[in-house]
């Protein structure tokens, strides 16, 4: 059991181990870990003494429980998206797997992951090899991020300039300083998995850390008491030991994929937008979407077994999102052996980059080989066929049971015994082998092989799958309008932010009339944002006219909504969701009464004591997302405008979202790099198979008079996207291919 600290709790972590040390293969890189316990607990174990952790290990833990008895399965090569509901503890699994607390894992598991720049997690000085944002430019520090390789080169380089050198004295200098390096980090990784461990391999791993510790110290004096006087003997074996080094090193670059470090930090960085000028740039005066790029640069850079990306995609522009999703595509060109697990909310991102699914669903983890689009048609399939064959076992099953008491009473009625003998052994069969028919696969079911172990029967039971209960959202209508009339209309406008020449958006003309959908869709920079507060009458444009219906009434949900909220919860608790809901409802001047702020609450999917317990401070991200949406509603406007509304959502509450969106009988300008959505919102294809009729009566009925277009922001003109979103995908990758990023 280990323990690590958050901000929100304590991460406990458990698993099933061999209580005997058993030395692992040096080329074993699967993970494949059995019963699997970890929770968020609010507290940890009074004393840190084995006997007491071990005791608290069998306890039931007093905070929130994420997987219980599950089985952690990553092959070599894999590429996985793990998918699951908001607050089910996806990133803390992903946590868990990156900063190694659990204990099974391999010890020479090579795990690369985004983390925070000036980590001093580890408490260990920096090398020359190792990355450091102190005056470091963007290619500098993200060039220094393959640890693995840089520490190969950076040793191969000190004994190739010893051997190299006529002094035998330096040359033994620079071999016991590169083995001083590496008794340190071994001590490092033998501490680390000290505290991992309790019992029986707890006590042999300290014995080996004690060890280390002693080597580390017999390293240090060695370096500092070089006398070649006193050691001539062992002079000439060392210089064997050097060159040996130097071949072993050898190898061991030959082995990784030959891709020159500096090269590859500047392609990852420019798939992912950044310039020349930028590359040169020092990281402290970067933007904070810019620093998080350069994070995931770091970690696409590494040479690692397994690299983990929890939501790459939430500061990425579309051309940024289309180079990672071929990247990661392709990655096994260049390293097969390279697993990637990745957390994400957008759909079209999991599909074109994941071949298996790993669901986290009821504290478990179950896989599916395929994207989200077959696992869904999995589902509704196999529920389908499960029903089909449990109706038809229970007409057979009630078949047989009026056939035997039929026997059951003629025998019994003529005493005829081999009948009462043949009744049982059919009943017997009746209980002993009702249930399954065919494997998993299909085939004829057989016991040896489809039901090993212990079991009360000899077929497994008829279980329908249950379909994860469905995430619901649902808008009120809008206001009706006295005349029709468009709502917006923009002629010319251009704006320029002070102290810039180039304006920012120019000549812009944009119409939004009652039910219309408009997407807007550019790369970072290019003049989004600007033109949304241009739209809602947050800056004032510099040229150009601005139309606005008289009653118009607008509900606008930007990128800082949640931050907002956010900052709005930290600093009063006590500010609940229901509390700001009755407070916002008397600016308004509906002043809701508590059942029907409840209500609007529901209808977005928070419900409870989530509402009326829980501080606005401590809501998740998606519950954030929510709220605000929830806010907008209290006085219902003609037009919505949503700047990425899908960030911090789950893949069920986007899709619930843009199901929303569809049926919502206002305006919408949807600002986003979610394919799937501006697809479902803007351009009317279908959220799924299973919508109601009245749903799609509701919706066809509105084609006539709703238009529907996207927008594309480029170098502060706009202009309408003849293709819809996929043209203009083939567009950017084209792009892309024509840079030679792909």
């Amino acid at each position: 059991m280990h323990f690590s600290k958050l901000e929100t709790g304590v991460i406990q972590v458990a698993c099933q181990q061999t209580r005997f040390h058993i030395a692992q293969d040096s080329e074993l890189r699967e993970i494949d870990i059995k019963d699997l316990d970890i929770s968020l607990v609010s507290r940890v174990p009074a004393s840190e003494s084995t006997s007491k952790v071990a005791k608290a290990s069998k306890a039931k833990p007093d905070g929130l429980e994420l997987l219980s008895h599950a089985h952690l399965r990553v092959q070599p090569g894999a590429r996985l998206a793990l998918v699951g509901r908001n607050g089910t503890g996806k990133s803390t699994i992903l946590r868990s797997i990156s900063e190694r607390l659990i204990p099974a894992l391999p010890d020479n598991l090579r795990v690369a992951a985004m983390r925070q720049f000036n980590d001093e997690s580890d408490n260990t000085e920096t090398k020359a090899y190792m990355p450091s944002t102190k005056d470091a430019t963007v290619l500098e520090y993200v060039g220094r991020c393959d640890v693995v390789r840089n520490r190969l080169v950076y040793e191969l380089n000190e004994i190739n300039e010893a051997l190299n050198s006529t002094d035998a004295i330096e040359t033994v200098r620079k071999l016991r300083a590169i083995q001083l390096e590496r008794t340190k980090q071994t001590l490092f990784e033998v501490d680390r998995a000290a505290r991992l461990r309790s019992g029986a391999r707890g006590y042999d791993v300290r014995k080996v850390l004690r060890q280390s510790e002693k080597d580390v110290d017999d390293a240090t004096t060695r370096l500092e008491s070089l006398d070649l006087d006193a050691e001539g003997n062992s002079m000439e074996s060392e210089l064997e030991q050097a060159t040996q080094l130097q071949l072993d090193l050898q190898n061991e670059l030959d082995a990784l994929p030959a891709q020159d470090t500096p090269a590859k930090a500047k392609t990852i960085l420019a798939g992912l937008g950044f310039t020349e000028k930028m590359l040169a740039s020092k990281i402290t005066t970067l933007s904070g979407g810019w620093q998080m790029r350069t994070l995931l640069a770091a970690a696409l850079v590494q040479t690692a077994d397994l690299l983990i990306l929890d939501e790459p995609t939430n500061f990425l522009d579309m051309q940024g999102i289309l180079w990672l999703q071929k990247y990661l595509h392709n990655l096994a060109d260049f390293s097969a052996k390279t697993a990637v697990l990745v957390i994400s909310h957008d759909r079209d991102f999991i599909n074109g980059t994941c071949e298996e699914l790993m669901i986290l669903r009821d504290k478990q983890l179950a896989y599916h080989p395929g994207d989200l689009d077959s696992y869904d048609k999995s589902i509704r399939h196999e529920i389908l066929r499960m029903t089909r064959m449990k109706e038809a076992q229970d007409k057979q099953v009630e078949h047989m049971k009026k056939t035997v008491a039929n026997s059951m009473a003629q025998g019994k009625k003529t005493g005829d015994d081999n009948k009462l003998r043949q009744a049982k052994s059919r009943q017997k069969k009746l209980d002993d082998r009702t249930g399954m028919e065919v494997s998993a696969k299909g085939t004829r079911f057989k016991l040896n092989r489809d039901l090993t172990g212990y079991h009360l029967t000899s077929r497994a039971e008829l279980a329908i799958p249950k379909e994860e209960e469905g995430v619901s959202l649902k808008f009120p209508s809008g206001p009706e309008m006295r005349f029709q009339s468009s709502l917006i209309s923009l002629e010319n406008v251009s704006y320029r932010y002070p102290r810039i020449a180039k304006p920012t958006i120019a000549e812009v003309n944009l119409v939004v009339h009652p039910g219309a959908r408009i997407g807007i869709v550019g790369l970072n920079g290019a003049g989004k944002s600007t033109l949304v507060k241009v739209l809602t009458g947050a800056v004032q444009p510099a040229s150009g006219n601005i139309e606005r219906y008289a009653r118009l009434k607008v509900g606008v949900y930007s990128q800082n909504s949640v931050d907002e909220l956010a900052a709005l919860g930290q600093g009063d608790a006590s500010i609940t969701a229901l509390s700001l809901m009755l407070e916002r409802s008397k600016a308004t001047g509906d002043g809701l009464e508590e059942q029907d702020a409840r209500k609007a609450l529901a209808s977005v999917g928070l419900y409870g004591r989530t509402v009326s317990d829980t501080s606005v401070g401590r809501l998740s991200g998606g519950q954030l997302v929510r709220l605000a949406l929830a806010l907008l509603f209290l006085d219902p406007p003609h037009l919505l405008i949503l700047d990425e509304p899908s960030t911090h959502l789950d893949i069920a509450t986007v899709s619930a979202l843009a199901r929303a969106l569809a049926l919502y009988d206002g305006a919408v300008v949807l600002v986003s790099h979610d394919r799937f959505m501006l697809r479902t919102v803007i351009e009317g294809e279908p959220v799924d198979d299973d919508s109601s009729d009245d749903e799609a009566e509701g919706s066809d009925a509105d084609e006539a008079v709703r238009r529907r277009v996207v927008f594309e922001v480029r170098g502060g003109k706009m202009k309408a996207l003849k293709g819809g979103i996929a043209a203009w995908e083939a567009t950017l990758v084209k792009r892309l291919e024509k840079a030679g990023l792909l």
